[in-house]
């Protein structure tokens, strides 16, 4: 059973080596604990209860810090920079505040007013926030 054990820590820790997240890290922490108990002649049922044990405990330990550590985080854009800048129109937008264009830092995106008012050609706006490839901008 020594074997075993052995074979499943080095599956698991080549089965974290080759993931980009953490998942596997505990049942090799696990497999080691349970060849220990192996080691000191301990039946194979506590073996197993030793692996599932240990394993559960480790996650336990361990999930909160990994899920800190692996939470999405916001992917900032240089589009983003454009958030609260003044852009002046160039196409005005239709009469729902749809589909209009404005210039802001040397470039031209297509807008959306954030009220659906519609907004004349040569208006200053400010960029409130990007969706997609659209800024929503307000008067």
């Amino acid at each position: 059973m020594g074997y075993v054990w052995l074979f499943l820590t080095i599956l698991f820790g080549v089965i974290e080596s080759v993931t980009v997240q953490i998942v596997s890290i505990w049942f090799a922490g696990g497999s080691v604990c349970a060849m220990i108990a192996y080691a000191v002649g301990a039946s194979e049922a506590v073996q197993i209860g030793v692996f599932v044990l240990s394993s559960a405990i480790l996650l336990a330990l361990t999930r909160p810090l990994v899920k800190k550590m692996t939470k999405d985080k916001k992917i900032s854009t240089n589009a983003d920079s454009l958030i609260g800048k003044t852009a002046v129109v160039t196409k005005k937008t239709d009469e729902l505040g749809l589909s209009g264009e404005a210039k802001v830092a040397g470039s031209v995106w297509t807008i959306c007013s954030d009220d659906g008012q519609p907004i004349e050609e040569n208006e200053k706006v400010t960029v409130e926030k990007i969706e997609g490839v659209k800024l929503i901008v307000r008067r």
